[in-house]
């Protein structure tokens, strides 16, 4: 049976191929949100990874993954995106950042995750080459450092960082409405 080790934590087969697959599934989401949108960095929070950095990376492996236009299902298709992938389990947060070779000269992988790190106590980068890097933060209820709640505010924290960038879209500022509503007292009918 395939698995690998990483810290003493086993991710078994199963487990990796359901990351993996959860990964080709929004590697094509992804791509199709770039297509549209034209932004090139994204943050997607997983489910199958289990706050596990070897089952992130099986995640980023089928988000990367060429696309066989032969196939029946589309998957993969992310490669060329800027990303960070997020999993919360009961006990850590992962966290994985891959910056595509054409994105090197914007932005390097240890420089966003350390930006993100930056906010909470305890988190640190496990591995790192020069296209990603993996970090986990630790839970700590006594000082409420819950993964669900890091990972919503580390996504914010990601954005603000892209964003100071000029990598990520500043959002419209809503209290500026310039549209009208006629109703049929404005019309002469």
């Amino acid at each position: 049976m395939l698995s690998r080790e990483y810290k003493g934590i086993m991710a078994d087969a199963k487990k990796l191929k359901v990351a993996f697959k959860e990964g080709g599934k929004r590697g094509v989401e992804l791509e199709g949100s770039a297509d549209l949108s034209g932004i090139q960095y994204f943050n997607v929070a997983i489910d199958s990874a289990e706050g596990d950095v070897e089952l992130l990376k099986e995640v980023m492996r089928g988000m990367n993954l060429e696309v066989d236009e032969d196939a029946e299902e589309r998957k993969g298709g992310s490669g060329k995106i800027g990303k960070l992938i997020l999993s919360a389990a009961d006990h850590q947060l992962g966290l994985m950042c891959y910056i595509p070779e054409a994105k090197k000269d914007e932005l390097e992988p240890t420089a966003w995750m350390n930006a993100v790190l930056e906010s909470f106590e305890g988190g640190s980068i496990v591995s790192s080459d020069e296209s990603t890097a993996c970090a986990v933060i630790p839970a700590n209820p006594d000082k409420s450092l819950f993964p669900l709640k890091m990972r919503d505010e580390a996504i914010a924290v990601s954005i603000k960082f892209l964003q100071g960038k000029e990598l990520f879209p500043m959002l419209a500022d809503d209290d500026d409405d310039d549209e009208y509503v006629y109703g049929d007292d404005d019309f002469d009918v």
